[in-house]
């Protein structure tokens, strides 16, 4: 070939959106079927174990290649400017690299480097130099394809094996202001190309860089190949992926040589407001395109940019808060036929951080964003914790409720059933909080055992067992958490609620009659109010400041020493009085640090066992009392909290008085002379402490046009919700009594169905249908309950959502039975003796 015709090979394969078009093309140059001109990808010949083992999800994967390009670009103006990416005078950081590069000054300043601080059009104009392009097949026809294209460093046509074809190198492990570091996680998205795993790239060297530096005729060239996915054959077991390298393969086929063109300028970026999908319409004199094709994104991302349900979606959240900004462009033609498209389809990717602050007033619940800081084994990490307004987290995320992450990109997450546990208990408000775990500050030995090398999961392990606890302890006693937990209930459950004496007349008659439904009921505890009172407060809003002028012990004058009790089983609480902003202790700006030592004579020792979340006013201190402390030991504590503008930090100083350890009392009844108030199941006079179990139910009728708002369909019957209780010091609810509130759905289709039929007994078929709901329900709770006492170890990896487990468990059996529930109970209950099946007795039973 000339260099025309390998122009034009290029050009063909950039503009094919099939992998049947990319075949073609290949086999009427005669590459497709010559299996000499292809060669191993990272010349390794076994290279599936290390390329399938990588992102086990296809949007986690796309990203890995923005990441990339990402650094190529950091890479590309340190290189310009003659900085040794390897030497003392290159940046530190990615901040300080965005700052130094992209704010053309070495600002000290902590706002520096922050893609949040700049303005909307400085954003976008840095994201040009970054783009995701869609193009081919849209939702229900097929996948679409996705190039990816930068400005960044680019490579020469010999640095292509080494660099972006290669595996397991050490390009960029001694480089402090690049995300990337094992030279793999980029391979992750070739399983999801299509069949043959096809992917294109095109790359030329920045001339800027090379100068005079030119070690080889092509070094000024572009230069491209093709990789593709081979299947096991001929006694190899494995896939293996090969690419295309064609030049002197005909004397060493493994050593073969990519192809290479001269040329000036490439098209590898789109064009910008085209009034036609010109996807590979605007030029570029050096950078890289990497295209994707037929890409398996999944279902739910296959819709338009920048709507919901996009691509956009994925890139957004597993970047949160990502280096540079990133420009997405809807090349798709179905979506370009309507008058304006060619200015709805692009957008500016900032990631899911910057996006929430910008849209905090219309999403975001009031004081939030706040944040705690936490420590594991001495690392130092950030919770920035999010809660929603009602029914807005849908546009921000899926499943994910907790998601850690490095230098801005998501590294692993739990799912929303986290919130679930019995450790954090809010139910109500799962599906509204997203907490972000910023793990940049740990040492890179913890991010090794904390994380794959995948960069898409947790590892197993000790260190996973010890964060879980902290972020568990972190959650349940946010008092903010708290406050909207109990208003989100009081909304769900205002004037919905079954009237709770008759019901639990009915139930104790039902007990009485049926003996073995006592044991549904071990508490003996009734229903009653299930809110908790609400504090008055003194109509004023709390403004915090921004540095504070006092943190002191609530209540205390500052400087005097308190002393608190406190339980050797338990962790010890203090609180504190600030009029510190919610932000102090996590803001990118600024921040307030807060350290926590126990002294022992004139000497401190540092402890990282304890959380602090600050919430209008109040900072609340919980610390984990040291495994070897003993009853009757007294332990001084202090506390010191400061900032930049502090000449002095505020120090507390606290004595903990080690307690026996704490024993949740049983649950009584409360005898009243007018009105007295018996267990239920047991006779009048037996009245004595019995063991926590599960509490009278508390019945919210649902109907059909609170459906759309609370997620039921015609065919719910029944779901339940853990309801909050004074907490055990063990996780559990008041006197360790798990509660739940159970939502009735009383438009039910079948319920309906039978309230046809039912004559004058209208309010009989609902009572039944409500009750035979709840007694199925408490039966699996009780299930449930009996399981968790035999205390059946945990399968290692698996996640913790015991609640999400028996919610779902009772929703599905529910539906189940609701078909057949009430023909059951009226055919059942006036079955005769004589009707139906007798079994015979066994001779041996006589």
């Amino acid at each position: 070939m000339d260099n025309a015709q390998m122009k034009r090979l290029c050009l063909s394969l950039m503009e094919a959106d099939t992998e049947t078009e990319v075949i073609n093309i290949l086999g009427e140059a005669g590459y497709w079927l010559d299996t000499s001109v292809w060669r191993f990808y990272g010349d390794l010949g076994n290279n599936y174990s290390t390329i399938g083992n990588q992102q086990a999800r296809p949007d986690a994967a796309l990203v890995e290649k923005l990441v990339n390009s990402v650094d190529a670009r950091l890479m590309n103006e340190c290189l310009v400017r003659g900085i040794d990416p390897e030497g003392p005078l290159a940046p530190k950081s990615i901040q300080e690299a965005v700052a130094i590069f992209f704010e053309d000054e070495k600002s000290k300043s902590s706002r520096a480097g922050l893609i949040k601080e700049w303005p909307k059009n400085k954003r976008r104009e840095i994201a040009r130099g970054i783009t995701l392009t869609a193009t081919g097949f849209t939702a229900g026809e097929g996948n679409p394809c996705f190039t990816i294209s930068d400005f960044g460093e680019g490579q020469t046509p010999e640095m292509m094996p080494n660099t972006l074809l290669s595996l397991v190198r050490e390009n960029k492990l001694r480089i402090p202001f690049v995300q990337g570091k094992f030279n793999m996680g980029g391979t992750g998205a070739l399983k999801f190309c299509g069949k043959h795993g096809l992917q294109l790239i095109v790359s030329r060297r920045n001339p800027n860089i090379l100068k005079d530096k030119i070690d080889h005729p092509s070094d000024l060239q572009w230069s491209f190949t093709i990789v593709r996915r081979e299947d096991p054959e001929g006694g190899r077991r494995s896939s293996v992926f090969t690419y295309l390298a064609p030049l002197g393969a005909e004397t060493t086929p493994s050593e073969g040589k990519v192809l290479h063109f001269s040329a000036n300028s490439m098209p590898i970026f789109p064009s910008i407001y085209s009034k036609k999908p010109e996807p590979y319409g605007r030029l570029a004199e050096w950078g890289t395109l990497i295209k994707l094709y037929e890409y398996a994104i999944g279902t739910g991302f296959k819709g338009q940019i920048p709507q919901t349900g996009s691509v956009k979606d994925a890139v957004d959240l597993l970047l949160p808060q990502v280096a540079l900004p990133i420009r997405l462009h809807e090349c798709r033609k179905q979506f370009w036929d309507r008058p304006g498209a060619e200015r709805s389809l692009e957008t500016t990717i900032t990631g899911l951080s910057v996006r929430l602050d910008d849209d905090k007033i219309r999403n975001l619940e009031e004081n939030f964003p706040t944040s705690s800081p936490i420590a594991v084994n001495g690392e130092q990490m950030t919770a920035n914790i999010y809660a929603f307004k009602s029914k807005t987290a849908k546009r921000y995320r899926k499943n994910e409720g907790i998601i850690f992450t490095v230098n801005g990109q998501t590294h692993a997450h739990l799912p929303t059933g986290f919130f679930k546990r019995k450790n954090v208990k809010h139910d109500y408000i799962a599906d509204s909080i997203l907490v972000m775990v910023d793990c940049s500050n740990v040492t890179g030995r913890t991010r090794e055992d904390l994380f794959m090398n995948s960069r898409d999961r947790l590892s197993a392990g000790e260190l996973r067992s010890k964060l879980e606890a902290a972020l568990e302890e972190v959650l349940k006693d946010h008092p903010g958490l708290r406050e909207l937990r109990e208003r989100r209930r009081r909304e769900a459950t205002k004037s919905q609620s079954l009237e709770d004496k008759p019901f639990e007349d009915i139930l104790k008659s039902m007990i009485e009659r049926y003996p073995s439904l006592a044991s549904l009921f071990k508490s003996g505890k009734q229903a009653s109010n299930p809110f908790k009172p609400i504090r008055v407060e003194n109509g004023l809003k709390f403004e915090g400041k921004r540095y504070p002028t006092y943190f002191k012990f609530k209540g205390i004058d500052y400087g005097k020493i308190f002393y608190r009790e406190c339980h050797i089983n338990s962790r010890c609480r203090i609180t504190f009085e600030t009029d510190a902003s919610n932000d102090y202790f996590s803001r990118d700006i600024d921040p307030g640090e807060r350290s926590l030592c126990i002294v022992k004579g004139e000497s401190r020792f540092p402890l990282d066992n304890f959380v602090m979340n600050l919430w209008n006013g109040l900072a609340h201190l919980s610390v984990k009392l040291s495994d070897d402390c003993k009853i009757g030991d007294e332990l001084c504590f202090m506390v010191a909290v400061t900032d930049p503008t502090q000449i002095e930090a505020f120090e507390n100083t606290f004595v903990a008085k080690i307690k026996p350890p704490f024993e949740p009392q049983p649950a009584v009844k409360k005898v009243r002379r007018k009105h007295r108030k018996e267990a239920v199941g047991k006779k009048e006079g037996s009245e004595r402490e019995s063991s926590g179990g599960i509490a009278l139910p508390i019945p919210i009728l649902v109907h059909e046009n609170e459906w759309e708002a609370r997620e039921f369909t015609k065919t719910t019957a029944l779901r339940i919700l853990k309801s909050p209780g004074d907490s055990d010091g063990n996780g559990n609810g008041e006197n360790g009594i798990d509660t739940y509130d159970y939502f009735i759905n009383m438009d039910n289709v079948y319920l309906k169905k039978e309230l046809k039929l039912a004559g004058d007994n209208l309010e009989i078929v609902r009572k039944r249908f409500i009750y035979g709901l709840i007694l199925i329900g408490l039966a699996l709770l009780q299930q449930e309950l009996q399981k968790s006492k035999k205390k059946i170890p945990q399968e290692e990896g698996k996640e913790e959502n015991d609640n999400d487990d028996i919610a779902k468990k009772v929703e599905e059996y529910s539906c189940a039975v609701a078909p057949v529930l009430l023909p059951m109970i009226d055919y059942l209950g006036n079955i005769e003796v004589d009707e139906g099946f007798t079994p015979e007795i066994a001779e041996e039973e006589m």
